[in-house]
């Protein structure tokens, strides 16, 4: 086929000293910017984006994708071993992947999410070699009512994480789609609960909220709790770092399902890897026999969302090279940096630059075999660190909380900001309220208004434009029969 023709000439083009060394480069940088609190994708291609300024456009390439894929993988750090998301999308891995932690078995969990992360690549990148252009189609017939119906099929359909009282998590996604609203309204200007301060006017970040409430509230548990750290066991031999290929691929059917989801929503501008975790995690856990080890150090609840969360980067390429639309601000920063490097965009970017992307797109499936080795090889490093530093975690934490929060804007009321949404978050864990439909809200939220108000404005204010287009109208009876479930469990067992 064409395709595997031009990806082994990109394979032949980027196996050259320089090319290699950017990519490596890359890949170290991004995993410590996935790592870090705060930092993410996009602030750490953002950051580094200059340094490509009269670089060749390959090395570039490969620099900025390496950051990309990168920090898709350094996400999952954090989250497993502190509890402490370092972007939206490893939310999720703190479910499943922190618990596991907690019972020193931190080596297996940092494993087991680099297997699935790399399966998960892999697949994603397949599926943009040999997908794109029918994918693009269908993703073209997306508009604003069926994004509408998309986000709010998210949003019913995760709010069902904690099963045995259905209506705490609907409670915690209508007070994330509350925070959601705080600032200038988009269209009409006005404030929303901004009560005077100028540093609201633009909402208030996903990362100073979900820091807040993960990371901070994770410290006031602690310090009430008073850890026990002498249950953890102080060591653990060497060879218990690795998990047995066995207990890797027990978990295969729920890294591939959670792969081609990912993918598919990757392709889907303004869905993303977010979107895709959260979803993977709730499809797992209700096909599970054993649902109550989810939330608790559930294997599948670990690697199928990882698995999910890097496939976007493959699905998510797809929108930005063929028709030049960035699905998310990591990708958007890319398409700025595609055309600074005088590439364009579009359906003849494969014609005109096709040497240029191809090598770029091997040198994805490249980063993916050499972050497997390098997040496997330092398993050892992260888990002896965090062991040793097990009794000054609070702090450490803390400390972690409040500079990744500072970093986002420079600003002290940013940090403010988070230390009361840690003191909230800790009271919603005490009464049992879930986190992760309130973060959902916060981060679906602007994208759920902006859709809203854009099919209103189509169908001049009339609501019946949901009901008369197929793709909408689908995902709303879906979304409607999900929150109806509570309802008619509640009457089966009366």
């Amino acid at each position: 086929m064409e395709q595997i023709q031009d990806l082994f000439l990109g394979f032949m083009t980027i196996l050259q000293p320089e090319f290699l060394f950017w990519c490596l480069i890359g890949i170290t940088l991004g995993t410590l910017a996935g790592a870090l609190p705060g930092v993410g994708p996009v602030t750490g291609i953002a950051i580094l984006l200059p340094i490509t300024y009269g670089m060749h456009p390959i090395s570039a390439l490969l620099l900025l994708m390496g950051i990309y894929q990168g920090s898709m993988y350094g996400g999952r750090i954090s989250s497993i071993l502190l509890n402490v998301p370092g972007d939206a999308a490893s939310v999720v891995t703190t479910f499943d992947g922190y618990p596991l932690t907690k019972q020193g078995k931190p080596g297996y969990a940092l494993t087991l999410s680099a297997f699935a992360s790399f399966v998960g690549g892999i697949i994603g990148f397949l599926g943009l070699v040999f997908l794109t252009a029918p994918i693009t189609n269908i993703a073209l017939s997306f508009g604003p009512p069926e994004y509408f119906g998309l986000m709010v099929f998210a949003l019913i359909a995760t709010s069902g994480l904690t099963e045995n009282k259905p209506f705490k998590p609907i409670v915690a996604t209508l007070i994330g789609l509350l925070i959601a609203t705080i600032g200038v309204d988009p269209i009409a200007g006005t404030e929303r609960f901004t009560f005077g301060f100028l540093e609201l006017w633009k909402g208030i970040d996903f990362v100073v909220i979900a820091v807040g409430m993960f990371g901070l509230s994770e410290v006031f548990i602690r310090m009430e709790q008073k850890v026990d750290f002498n249950r953890v066991k102080n060591k653990i031999p060497f060879w218990d770092l690795f998990p047995k290929i066995s207990e890797l691929l027990k978990d295969t059917w729920a890294i591939i399902r959670g792969s081609i989801l990912g993918f598919l929503i990757g392709v889907l501008p303004g869905a993303g890897a977010t979107i895709a975790t959260f979803l993977t995690y709730d499809i797992e856990k209700k096909i599970s026999k054993n649902k109550e080890e989810f939330g608790k150090g559930a294997s599948k609840g670990l690697s199928a969302p990882e698995a999910a969360n890097n496939a976007t980067v493959g699905g998510a390429l797809i929108p930005l090279f063929s028709l030049g639309i960035p699905g998310s601000g990591t990708t958007a920063i890319l398409l700025g940096a595609l055309m600074m490097l005088g590439l364009q965009p579009g359906p003849l970017i494969f014609e005109k630059s096709g040497d240029i992307v191809w090598a770029a797109i091997a040198g994805l499936f490249l980063a993916n075999f050499l972050l497997l080795i390098l997040n496997t090889a330092f398993v050892p490093m992260f888990t002896i660190l965090i062991q040793k530093a097990e009794t000054y975690l609070g702090p450490v934490i803390a400390v972690l909380c409040i500079i990744g929060t500072y970093m986002l804007n420079n600003s002290m009321f940013d940090v403010g900001l988070m230390i009361l949404f840690g003191i909230f978050g800790y009271f919603l864990r005490k009464f049992d309220f879930p986190l992760a439909p309130l973060i959902l809200a916060v981060i679906l939220g602007p994208i759920l208004e902006e859709n809203l108000r854009q099919t209103l404005m189509m169908s001049s204010n009339s609501i019946s434009i949901f009901f008369t287009r197929p793709i909408s109208l689908f995902l709303l009876i879906i979304s409607f029969l999900i929150l109806l479930l509570p309802i008619v469990r509640k009457i089966r067992k009366k």
